[in-house]
């Protein structure tokens, strides 16, 4: 005969318990954490930012020492207002910037013009050259 005592948990449960426990505080351990070292004053807004031993704010963004951001969407400048980005861009006040990014790619992307442009006059030139060489055996196979 076992006797079980009534309303403590058997060892069973106590090891789940336990194991449950550890589990979670591992878990919580190994999550990245933000810890702020320093607070970089925006020059322009007076905003004060957090940033880690990497001069990396919480969102992730590298800060510079007047409180411009370069984040992996874009940057964004200390007054608040010019940004940088895909899409959107806004220049300082007064400059004429009417903020038209770039020409984008079908995959959402900045693509240079010039690039494309000259991508293209090399196609051609490459055609124009294979057209020449056909022109050269055609004119020395009848000569």
């Amino acid at each position: 005969i076992q006797l079980v005592r009534v309303g403590q948990p058997n060892r069973m449960q106590l090891l789940t318990q336990i194991l449950a426990f550890s589990l979670l505080v591992g878990l919580a351990a190994c999550f990245p954490q933000f810890v702020p070292v320093a607070q970089i004053a925006n020059i322009r807004t007076g905003e004060l930012i957090d940033v880690n031993n990497e001069n990396l704010d919480v969102n992730g963004c590298l800060v510079g020492p007047s409180g411009e951001r370069v984040c992996p969407l874009g940057a964004f400048g200390s007054d608040g207002q010019s940004r940088v980005q895909f899409r959107g861009n806004k220049g300082p006040g007064l400059t004429g910037s009417n903020g038209n990014a770039g020409p984008l790619s079908q995959a959402g992307l900045p693509i240079d013009p010039a690039a494309e442009t000259y991508k293209k006059q090399i196609e051609q030139y490459q055609k124009w050259a294979e057209q020449q060489v056909k022109n050269a055996e055609r004119q020395l196979g009848t000569a």
